[in-house]
């Protein structure tokens, strides 16, 4: 074995006892909550039973003594043996194998693809995937390089450490990216646990950028699949029914009133890779804020509709929205997205865009943001917070990153 393998496998070691750690950890929490929901079933049984047993069976009202005392305490005694046998057997606690796989969706692991709740949250009217009709113009269409299916992930949270160990051991670092190199795959579902812990902000921040790059750039490249179809299909003359049934979707989707085909490009487009860390960053404090790491909400989008989200701790009495919460972090991005995109307060922002899209052929977030002034209640402040961001993190370099096609998608 030759030393330069040595550190190399002894990142590998250190990485599988990190992961092993967090698995035992985590499998105690699951066995303590096992254990919390059968006693609470057990006791449950016991009451029913009580009440059965008095109620049903009974005892006799009246006073018995000697022999006739002696049968009845034994036949009663019987009778209730029976109907706890009876009781046990119809209602049995739901103990599982020790595996707990179908015990806590918790630790979940969601394979071949995400539910219609996990990806889109906010809109029913958003489709559960983003097949295109079959077309043979569908061949030039830019792919989104990983289709849903092929993005997994685990639902239990994974330390701060073990993440940073992963990165360590793909090769996974800002500076290459920041050159030009392409981004490499790696897509969690939730943000890691102990962010708040990690002593340097450098390191804080320099984690929490590459853990949400890679799903900005995923979401951004089903938008220009998306776009690169609409462009296809609005240069013909006439279209087939499937791909007018698309469109239709699309119209729907985008909140455009139908045949209004530049209105739909000028929404349908992507939102830059520093604009989205940026708001991301201000909104959770770099990923350690209780409404990310609870309800994976990145962004503080509101909802009105009681248990959707989390109940904010500085809330008025009279008010009565909560911080939506999600499944997944990448459905915190595409609602984000969505957002941006369709809401009437970013009208300005969408011209922008538009604008950038047309003279340069690709869109900046630190020009953007100053049409996010009614992001916030705070207005042009949160304007200018978000270019302090974007200038002193520079953020700017990522806006132009692209996926890496070489590398298989690492799923944690």
């Amino acid at each position: 074995m030759s030393r330069s393998y040595l550190p190399k496998l002894k990142r590998k070691i250190n990485l599988s006892l990190l992961r092993i750690k967090d698995n035992l950890a985590y499998e105690k929490k699951l066995i303590k909550k096992k254990f919390k929901r059968t006693l609470e079933k057990s006791i449950d049984f016991i009451d029913i039973f009580k009440k059965f047993n008095n109620n049903i069976l009974g005892k006799s009202n009246q006073r018995l003594t000697g022999p006739l005392k002696k049968h009845y305490n034994y036949s009663y005694a019987k009778g209730s043996v029976i109907a706890f046998l009876i009781f046990a057997i119809l209602y049995k606690p739901n103990f599982q194998n020790s595996n707990f796989v179908n015990a806590d969706n918790d630790k979940k692991i969601v394979e071949n693809i995400y539910s219609q709740e996990d990806i889109f949250v906010i809109d029913k009217n958003l489709s559960v995937s983003n097949k295109k009709p079959f077309s043979p113009k569908q061949k030039k269409q830019l792919s989104s390089e990983y289709s849903d299916k092929q993005i997994l992930g685990f639902g239990n949270n994974i330390s701060a450490r073990t993440i940073i160990s992963l990165f360590e051991e793909e090769n996974y670092n800002l500076k290459d990216i920041r050159q030009g190199k392409a981004v490499d795959p790696v897509f969690l579902s939730k943000l890691p646990t102990g962010i708040a812990n990690i002593d340097n902000i450098g390191d804080r921040k320099k984690l929490f950028i590459k853990v949400i790059l890679p799903l900005v750039i995923y979401e951004n490249n089903k938008i220009l699949e998306d776009r690169n179809y609409l462009n296809q299909i609005s240069r013909e003359k006439s279209l087939s029914e499937q791909e007018t049934v698309w469109l239709d979707k699309k119209f729907k989707e985008y909140k455009v009133n139908t045949s209004e085909i530049e209105e739909l490009k000028k929404r349908m487009d992507v939102i830059p890779p520093s604009l989205a860390i940026a708001q991301a960053a201000y909104e959770t404090g770099w990923g350690t804020s209780r409404f990310a790491m609870e309800g994976n909400s990145l962004y503080g989008a509101r909802t009105w509709k009681k248990g959707k989200g989390i109940v904010p701790n500085d809330r008025g009495e009279e008010q009565k929205f909560e911080v939506l919460s999600f499944k997944i972090i990448r459905a915190s991005i595409s609602s984000y997205k969505k957002n941006l995109n369709t809401h009437q307060s970013y009208n300005e922002f969408r011209k922008a865009r538009a604008i950038q899209r047309k003279e340069k052929n690709r869109v900046f977030g630190l020009e953007l943001s100053q049409y996010l002034n009614k992001y916030s209640e705070i207005g042009d402040v949160y304007v200018q917070r978000l270019k302090k961001i974007i200038e002193q993190n520079s953020l700017t370099d990522f806006d132009e990153s692209v996926l890496s096609q070489k590398k298989k998608p690492n799923i944690v």
